[in-house]
């Protein structure tokens, strides 16, 4: 079983410094050293396509799709699609997953896949990444992607074109922080078009989608470490991501965040963000608790706005080890008055309890 097999690998490689509250701390001298000068992320939506899109020799990388659909019925959905690769010292490791919610009746349909050393090809402008029975096609042009995945039961298959200028976070697409450095790009606004199919039923889809690619020398430790992170599509076309990170004692350390209006401006937020959580939801497969409502004011554009998840159960578990573990779900965007105003995905990690390792309880 390939997925059993990457969870043990996977385990070690990420997971095992969250055994224990006294594992679970990092020492500085010994993170990756950050790049001197951080290299220019040259992505344009009417260029050829930049090498950035691609694979990366670095410790971690992902890349992020999630978005909000309406198929031929006029019914709502919400699916995200994942890519984790992590850097080993013969062939590197790569982790899929992917859930589709279905807004109407509440339910959530999740798998995943994994493998170790494939033979991707990065070739003519194209980059194809197979995971096991899973496809993902990179290009050929910037901001242009491709799911396929068929399978008994679920098949998610879209095909994603950019239709906005790529954010740069950070200024440049590059921050640090005490857990590692990471170069982080998005297209927020991608034409969806595809299909869908849960059990025997296959529907016709198309919305419009966010996506993020992380890459860098970081770890990813898990509680008290984690993150909230928000992509805010609002209905006038602007953009907004906002990313709160948390160190490894749980402090928050990193608060910033990126507006891109309809015309393509950005303005890059660093204060006066303020996040106030209003609501949490309990995870009975998992034990856990997850803020699960947030009105958030951004003090340099002076916009005030509620976030609250769509369905409150959109928890991630499929395919990684328990302490990563994470609720990634499509929401809506309010006013003051309670109007709604645009979608977002929502994604939380590092809410999971630490789970020790059956070795490490044999010698307690």
């Amino acid at each position: 079983m390939k997925i059993k097999f990457f969870y043990i690998l996977l385990l070690f490689i990420i997971s095992a410094c969250s055994g224990a509250e006294n594992i679970n701390t990092i020492n500085r001298d010994i993170l990756p050293k950050p790049t001197p000068t951080p290299y220019y992320l040259d992505l344009d939506l009417g260029s050829e396509i930049s090498i950035h899109e691609f694979g990366h020799d670095n410790r971690l990388e992902w890349w992020y799709h999630s978005g909000h659909l309406e198929d031929e019925n006029g019914e709502k959905w919400g699916f995200h699609f994942v890519i984790f690769k992590s850097q080993n010292s013969d062939k590197d490791n790569y982790v899929a997953q992917m859930s589709i919610t279905n807004i109407k009746t509440g339910e959530v349909f999740q798998l995943a896949r994994a493998d170790k050393g494939l033979n991707n090809i990065y070739s003519n402008n194209l980059g194809t990444i197979f995971i096991s029975d899973w496809k993902y096609i990179i290009g050929p042009k910037p901001g242009q992607f491709e799911i396929s995945i068929f399978t008994d039961d679920i098949d998610l298959n879209l095909y994603f074109d950019s239709f906005q200028e790529p954010m740069l976070h950070n200024q440049i697409g590059w921050f640090e922080t005490s857990l590692g450095y990471s170069y982080y790009y998005t297209w927020p606004r991608q034409k969806t078009t595809g299909t869908i199919k849960i059990h025997d039923k296959k529907l016709s889809v198309k919305g419009e989608s966010w996506f993020d690619h992380q890459w860098g020398d970081f770890f990813v430790p898990g509680k008290p470490a984690g993150w909230q992170w928000f992509g805010i599509m609002l209905d006038n076309g602007d953009n907004i991501m906002i990313s709160q990170s948390r160190d490894t004692k749980g402090n928050v350390e990193l608060l910033y965040g990126t507006y891109q209006a309809k015309n393509g401006s950005v303005t890059h937020i660093n204060d006066g963000i303020k996040i106030e959580v209003i609501d949490d939801w309990y995870s009975s497969k998992t034990d856990t608790n997850y803020p699960s409502g947030w009105n958030i004011y951004i003090e340099k554009i002076n916009l005030n706005f509620t976030v609250k998840p769509d369905i409150l159960d959109q928890e991630i578990y499929e395919g990684l080890p328990p302490t990563q573990t994470y609720w990634e779900g499509k929401s809506t965007v309010f006013d003051n008055n309670y109007n709604d105003i645009g979608d977002a995905f929502v994604e939380l990690s590092g809410y999971r309890d630490p789970i020790k390792i059956d070795w490490i309880k044999n010698y307690e």
